[in-house]
């Protein structure tokens, strides 16, 4: 977790499935009518802000589909604040950020982080893999509209973007505006499940590329910023305390989805999670999440190997 949310208990609501890019990655389902209707309203999500911040939620982190959408965001923004929120921030693709009159509202509402999605080191590789031509300058020309407000990088692995990885960390870490960058394994969910053939990715072949690009961020003196997310730690040891999402953390953060469905987001993740019989022996069994099951279904459970202690 961003250092500029280690001490929150975040809420993280899920207003719309619309979303100008087409990433083939993305773990949401293919976009339908019915779905770039479905998002939550200003009257819902006022509700939710207070409800849950008197059960003592104090950070909201707005996530979609593309949340900047949503001629309601910024007073959804002010609602968080009015509510008591410490942090309010966004998960994002940057193209409405490009304007920076939209970057400046969404400041003067209270926007206090953003984490910005970039999947390539270049145009070249991250407009082909969000399928919008000039994304990549859209996206920086966003990073600079929000400059002072702290910044989280995600960058999704696949086969075809891997092995840029270390450049984009290159290009990336050493920049303050940058609190952390996080590296995701793709979910097998969504526009991923239906183009796994070209773009799947076993966590024992990312090992090489991300122990490159960790060397580098070490290098550059921004080790600290990286993490790597969507692994359980047998699978890669050696980046152990820069894993994120393996373990249960009950209670600490609440996903609300459009249906209005809420689940632990740590405990449900939205995902079913498995663990082949002989990991009753390791040390971490108890609160280990396991393998994905859409990844265990392509790739197996050999990849486990208990710890001993």
């Amino acid at each position: 977790m961003s250092p500029v949310l280690a001490e929150r208990r975040m809420l993280d609501v899920f207003l719309n499935y619309a979303c100008q890019a087409k990433c083939p990655f993305c773990y949401n389902p293919e976009l339908t009518p019915e779905l770039v209707r479905w998002k939550l309203s200003l009257e819902q999500v006022a509700q939710l802000l207070v409800a849950e911040r008197a059960k003592g939620y104090d950070g909201v982190t707005f996530s979609g589909g593309e949340v900047t959408l949503l001629k309601e965001l910024p007073a959804m923004l002010k609602l968080a604040r009015k509510a008591g929120y410490e942090e309010a921030g966004i998960i994002t693709n940057g193209l409405l950020l490009a304007d920076p009159g939209y970057a400046g509202l969404l400041r003067e509402a209270g926007l206090t982080f953003a984490c910005v999605s970039i999947h390539g080191a270049d145009a070249g590789l991250h407009d082909k893999m969000v399928e919008v031509p000039g994304a990549f300058e859209k996206v920086l020309s966003a990073l600079d509209n929000l400059r002072g407000i702290p910044l989280v990088l995600n960058f999704v692995l696949t086969a075809e973007n891997m092995s840029c990885l270390p450049d984009f960390i290159r290009r990336f870490a050493p920049d303050d505006r940058f609190h952390e960058i996080q590296v995701y394994l793709p979910h097998y969910e969504g526009l991923m499940a239906d183009n796994q053939a070209r773009l799947r990715l076993k966590v024992a072949d990312a090992k090489p590329v991300l122990k490159a690009a960790v060397l580098e961020a070490e290098r550059l003196a921004a080790g600290h910023k990286v993490r790597i997310y969507n692994a359980p730690p047998c699978t890669l040891p050696e980046f152990k305390d820069r894993l994120r999402n393996w373990a249960r953390e009950e209670g600490e953060s609440l996903l609300v989805d459009p249906a209005g469905m809420k689940e632990n987001a740590f405990a449900q993740e939205r995902r079913a999670r498995v663990k082949p019989e002989a990991c009753a022996s390791c040390s971490l069994d108890a609160v280990c999440l396991g393998f994905e099951a859409p990844y265990a279904e392509r790739w197996g459970l050999g990849e486990a190997v208990p710890f001993a202690s």
